[in-house]
């Protein structure tokens, strides 16, 4: 049994809000534990590999313009409606399957509105503007029936691409040509998103058998472009889960363990083919953090390896001197890997943003965490007179602060479970503040008592 929400960590499918998905994981597992919300049960699901999807008869790249969905089950004790969407064709294969410039209608299995995706089942989510490669069933009559997609479940049914055409010298001949050259044309021409997308997709592909012909196919586009190699490089790396190999594993094509496990991959090609000189480094760091706003986790994970690296430490700064968002997240997976150059700069802002109420919760979090972990007693004493500050004045601040300060490892959390333990308010339910500090102490002290 699963909490809700924990389900993206289990599957290692490391997103941008991971710090969220996590505090929210830590508030389920309570939950859990005192009888407020219900677990609900892990569901089996598989991941599309490329290759398969290659085979449907028809692929079909294109522009998501409206989307609706049935109010009602597709049947009786289905969690899933029928979704409705309209597309405009940009490309096809074969060519003559559908013209360019051509709406199509297609019908498919989605959750119902306002139902997130983290307890199942997986169901491809179509958004108005979103391009997409669809693998589609044949439909002997397009003009009266709708298109539907060669199975109605599975992970990566649907493939990110991007509205400009592939700029290739050969037409593809096989619907495997076809795929490669759409994932191809994102990764070698899309904006920061659109690359990050197609890592994404493609750090939950499991064969590696296409990498040798997608690197043929980058090759003549990137040329001599270090800046896009490197937003390739990022963009893999940091769309993969934990345990994973470092930079220099990837490099040399060994594995954490030492095994060749990754020789052969798209990522040891795109690494060796970046090679580990100064430049190259410096490349990636810039292009790791530069994705901080879409890919925070991951790129918090991956720069843990270069903490102690000058330019890391100087754009790091800066970053944080500017509020840019997501900074403070990179900032304390680098100080948690030893840096304490960036330590003045990350306490600064975290203790900026913890007066602020309304303040976005992914960097909110984070702030908390380096006060926490990595602040003074003089500057976690000024925090915990922000705690009180808010206990009556704002109590939705009250309740960020403290839910992003306790569930950790940091014995100074203590400290603001005393002022949940004498607060004997209803937080939620019949649950007051104070039966929140009794099961957190409990755990705490639990944790300390040697195991049987």
């Amino acid at each position: 049994m699963l909490p809700m929400g924990c389900r993206q960590n289990i599957r290692q499918r490391p997103y941008g809000k991971f710090m969220t998905v996590r505090r929210d994981c830590l508030i389920a597992r309570f939950c859990l534990c005192i009888g407020v919300v219900a677990a609900c049960q892990a569901y089996p699901t598989f991941t599309w590999e490329l290759e398969r999807l290659a085979e449907a008869p028809v692929l079909a790249t294109c522009v998501v313009q409206q989307t609706s969905r049935d109010s009602s089950p597709v049947a009786p004790g289905k969690r899933v409606v029928w979704g409705h969407a309209t597309l405009r064709v940009l490309r096809s294969f074969p060519e003559s399957a559908m013209p360019g410039g051509e709406r199509i209608r297609l019908d498919y299995e989605a959750l119902p509105e306002g139902v997130l995706g983290g307890s199942g089942p997986d169901v491809p989510s179509l958004k108005p503007g979103s391009v997409l490669v669809l693998p589609l069933k044949l439909n002997p009559r397009p003009s009266m029936d709708a298109w539907r997609l060669i199975a109605d479940e599975g992970d990566s049914l649907v493939i990110p691409a991007i509205l400009r055409k592939a700029t290739l010298a050969n037409v593809p001949t096989s619907g495997r040509d076809y795929v490669l050259q759409e994932i191809a044309s994102a990764l070698g021409s899309g904006i920061r998103a659109e690359v990050f997308a197609e890592a994404q997709y493609l750090s939950r592909q499991r064969t590696a058998g296409y990498a040798p012909e997608l690197m043929r196919l980058l090759e003549p586009r990137i040329g001599a472009d270090e800046n896009r190699l490197s937003l390739i490089a990022a963009s893999l790396i940091s769309s993969l889960g934990v345990p994973r190999p470092t930079v220099a594993d990837f490099q040399s094509g060994m594995n954490a363990s030492g095994a060749n496990g990754w020789a052969g991959s798209l990522i040891h090609a795109v690494f060796r083919k970046l090679g580990g000189s100064a430049r190259a480094k410096e490349r990636l760091i810039h292009q790791l953090l530069a994705n901080s706003d879409i890919a925070a986790w991951g790129v918090g994970v991956t720069l843990r390896e270069f903490a102690q690296e000058p330019s890391l430490t100087r754009e790091l700064r800066t970053m944080l001197e500017s509020r840019r968002p997501w900074s403070l997240s990179v900032a304390y997976a680098v100080l948690s890997a030893g840096q304490k150059e960036i330590l003045e700069d990350a306490i600064t802002l975290a203790l900026l943003y913890v007066h602020i109420p309304g303040k976005d919760t992914s960097e909110l979090q984070p702030a908390c965490w380096i006060i926490r972990d990595f602040g003074s007693d003089q500057q976690f004493s000024q925090f915990l007179g922000t705690i009180r500050k808010y206990q009556y004045l704002d109590t939705r601040h009250y309740d960020e602060l403290w839910r992003n300060t306790i569930w950790s490892s940091n014995n100074r959390e203590r400290a603001v479970l005393e002022i949940l333990l004498a607060d004997q308010r209803v937080y939620q339910a019949n649950y007051r503040y104070s039966d929140i500090a009794r099961g957190e102490l409990a755990r705490m002290q639990a944790a300390k008592s040697p195991a049987r």
